[in-house]
C-alpha cells in the first residue's frame, strides 16, 4: 500500500515537472530586433521637424485667412458706403463732416449705413444706436475677436496686440463733391487721390497705418511703390494702386 502511494506521489511529480517545463517559453535562437539608441534619436528628430512644419503652416494659414476676412470687411464698408451714396443721392451729415480726407467709421458715423430703416452694412443697433459687439463701430476683425472675448468689459482702451481697438476702427473717406474723384484723402499722413465714391482702410493687424505706399501718380504715373514706404505694408485698402494713377 506504502509503496503504490510512493507510485503514485512520483508519477505526480513527474507530471508537474513535464507540465512546468512545457510552459515554459522556447529560447530564443537568437534576439528580437529592436531599435537603437541612434535610430530612435532620428525618428524623434524627424517627428520634432514635420510637427515644427505642420505648426509653422498653420500659423501662416490663419494670417491669410485673418487678412482675406479683414479685405473684405474693408471692401463691404466701401461698397456700402457708395451703396447709401448712390440711393440717396447725397452724404448724411454724420458721413460728410468727418468724411473729407480721413474720418473713422465709429459709432456715429457707421450708424448711418443702418439709419432711418437703411440696411447698407450688418450692424446691431438698439435704441437708436450701435449696440452689442458693434458698439464702438466697424473693426478689423482683430479687434472684433477682443471686444467679443472681454464682452461689456471692452472699451475703445482695450489692448488689440500693442494698440487699442480705437486704431482698429476703419478709416475712410468720401467723394464730397459728386466728380468721381477723393482728392487729397490722408493715408497714413500721406495726401492721395483715388477715383472712387467712397474709400475705406484699415492699419492691419498691428493696428498702425502706415504711409499710403503707392505715390499718388507717382513714380511717372505708373503707381510704383514710393521711397518712404518700400511698398511694404500691412495695412489693408478698399481700392486698387491703378485708381490712384493719373487722376484729374
Amino acid at each position: 500500500m506504502m509503496k503504490d502511494r510512493m507510485g503514485k506521489i512520483a508519477r505526480l511529480g513527474e507530471g508537474l515537472v513535464l507540465d512546468a517545463l512545457c510552459s515554459r517559453p522556447a529560447k530564443l535562437s537568437k534576439l528580437t530586433p529592436a531599435f537603437t539608441l541612434i535610430e530612435m534619436l532620428v525618428v524623434l528628430g524627424i517627428i520634432a521637424i514635420l510637427i515644427g512644419a505642420s505648426i509653422g503652416g498653420y500659423s501662416a494659414m490663419t494670417k491669410s485667412a485673418d487678412r482675406a476676412r479683414c479685405q473684405e470687411v474693408v471692401s463691404n464698408a466701401a461698397t456700402a458706403l457708395t451703396a447709401l451714396f448712390q440711393n440717396e443721392g447725397s452724404w448724411p451729415k454724420t458721413l460728410a463732416l468727418n468724411g473729407a480726407t480721413d474720418g473713422k467709421l465709429d459709432e456715429n458715423t457707421a450708424y448711418a449705413l443702418v439709419a432711418n430703416g437703411r440696411s447698407y452694412f450688418s450692424l446691431t443697433t438698439k435704441d437708436g444706436k450701435l449696440s452689442g459687439h458693434d458698439r464702438f463701430g466697424i473693426l478689423t476683425p482683430w479687434a472684433q475677436a477682443v471686444v467679443k472675448r472681454q464682452g461689456t468689459s471692452a472699451s475703445k482702451g482695450s489692448k488689440v496686440g500693442s494698440m487699442t481697438v480705437d486704431d482698429h476702427i476703419l478709416h475712410y473717406a468720401l467723394d464730397l463733391d459728386g466728380d468721381g474723384r477723393i482728392e487729397g484723402a490722408s493715408v497714413g499722413g500721406q495726401s492721395i487721390d483715388v477715383r472712387a465714391t467712397a474709400i475705406v482702410w484699415c492699419g492691419g493687424k498691428d493696428g498702425v497705418i502706415d504711409p499710403y505706399p503707392y505715390a499718388s501718380g507717382g513714380a511717372g504715373g505708373k503707381g510704383k511703390a514710393s521711397r518712404g514706404s518700400g511698398g511694404k505694408t500691412d495695412d489693408v485698402y478698399s481700392w486698387t494702386p491703378a485708381q490712384t494713377r493719373n487722376v484729374k
